[in-house]
């Protein structure tokens, strides 16, 4: 049930409560720690018995649950105004008034840089006053200060036991989280990978709903191709939130190198109905069709890609790819072209749009092209290739042997460059 729901029904069921039965109410949800609930009985009976001292006694109770000392100690003034004779009034608030001396005391001790004294006395506080939960979430900060973080986020759950309701508590153990997490990161970037998992899953062990780390984990699991552990991960992030598109995402991706093609496209369409817009997963799933075969499909969502990013240089890349393979040669030459207005230092396209023109049989500008790819990258056998072919049907019959030599040593182009190269003469029997 909605807790807003809950709360309507708890306020219908105490409407024609006396104080008393107000008090017992606020006592047990007390003893059942729920706290919240407490203080919605307490904040209708106050507004109604704003005379009776034992309701102020039982609202300092609460309040001092809530780690909220302050205000239990106005509503102890509060009850001892209105029962001035009540010695047991008197005591509590003597006991909060030596609790609240301790607490100044210790952090005193801390702020003058006596790390080892304000542990050891935060720890006869927690042995003394093992309830309140402003204890150990002090010595929690403290631990984390000393980066001792393993003692500083144990403390911080047990604050949060003894007081769920004080969001402060999580936060805190988030943010030692974070710091795991950034060391992570930090060993990504240098590719200590192992170094890397540690972090993360330490991470996850301080906060099991951390799900950034979560993400980050499974990518480095993708990084080394175990695919298994990613997977694992990413399920794991989904059972925490089911809308995270960036996790389907990559899950797609992961049943894709393992060969599951159908749940890969399940999960590809999956990111895409979480977020309409997302670029990536129209252009993943674009590729996945392109790999299958299934032309028409993937060029449907590598258009709806380009619909959402323009400039999205790889989408019109492999669209070319595809209007290529349809053999509608113009339309890939216009996306082969777009793409590199974007990014002129493609070398990959500038390939193949040297493919296209060779089709195309425009061969000046397929070496043009060829050699625009050579350009940024040397070696590149794909472009030799084509230079090979547009040298060739150019005439240029040394500088096509040089090319297809060197296409030669790639193992992809290695049987046909070799078959052009075996039977050049009759390829250029019209050359003379």
């Amino acid at each position: 049930m909605h807790y807003k729901y809950y709360i309507i029904i708890l306020l219908i069921n105490i409407l024609s409560a006396n104080v008393d039965e107000y008090i017992s109410l606020i006592n047990n949800n007390l003893m059942m720690g729920k706290f919240l609930d407490a203080t919605v009985i307490f904040d209708k009976a106050v507004l109604e018995y704003d005379s009776n001292a034992e309701l102020y006694y039982v609202g300092a109770q609460l309040s001092i649950k809530m780690d909220n000392l302050d205000q239990a100690n106005k509503y102890f003034l509060q009850a001892i105004k209105l029962d001035k004779k009540n010695e047991k009034y008197r005591n509590e608030l003597q006991e909060l008034a030596e609790f609240k001396d301790a607490l100044n005391k210790v952090r005193k001790t801390f702020d003058s840089g006596l790390i080892d004294d304000s542990i050891n006395e935060y720890e006869k506080l927690a042995e003394k006053y093992p309830e309140h939960a402003i204890v150990f979430y002090n010595l929690g900060l403290i631990y984390k200060v000393s980066e001792e973080y393993d003692l500083a986020v144990e403390n911080y759950h047990t604050a949060q036991a003894l007081n769920p309701f004080e969001k402060k508590y999580s936060l805190a153990v988030k943010a030692i989280a974070q710091i795991s997490a950034k060391e992570g990161d930090e060993e990504y970037r240098r590719q200590e990978f192992d170094s890397a998992i540690k972090n993360y899953q330490k991470a996850i062990f301080y906060y099991p709903e951390y799900t950034t780390a979560m993400f980050k984990l499974a990518r480095t699991y993708y990084k080394l191709k175990d695919f298994e552990n990613a997977r694992i991960y990413l399920e794991q992030g989904l059972s925490v939130d089911p809308k995270q598109e960036k996790f389907e995402k990559m899950l797609g991706d992961v049943c894709k190198r393992m060969g599951a093609l159908e749940e890969a496209v399940s999960h590809y369409n999956q990111a895409i109905e979480i977020n309409s817009n997302y670029n990536q997963a129209f252009y993943s799933l674009g590729s996945l069709y392109l790999g299958e075969g299934k032309l028409n499909e993937a060029r449907e969502a590598l258009n709806n890609a380009i619909l959402i990013e323009p400039t999205y240089i790889k989408a019109y890349g492999t669209l070319g790819t595809i209007e290529q393979e349809l053999g509608n040669i113009d339309i890939a030459i216009q996306n082969f072209s777009k793409a590199l207005e974007y990014d002129p230092k493609a070398f990959d396209i500038h390939y193949r749009l040297s493919s296209a023109y060779n089709i195309k049989k425009q061969y000046k500008n397929a070496k043009l092209s060829a050699k625009e790819s050579l350009n940024i990258k040397r070696n590149y056998a794909p472009a030799f290739y084509e230079l090979g072919l547009a040298e060739m049907n150019l005439c240029n019959i040394y500088a096509a042997k040089d090319a297809l030599e060197k296409a030669k040593k790639d193992r992809n182009f290695r049987r046909e460059a070799s078959a052009y190269l075996k039977n050049i003469d009759y390829y250029t029997k019209d050359c003379n």
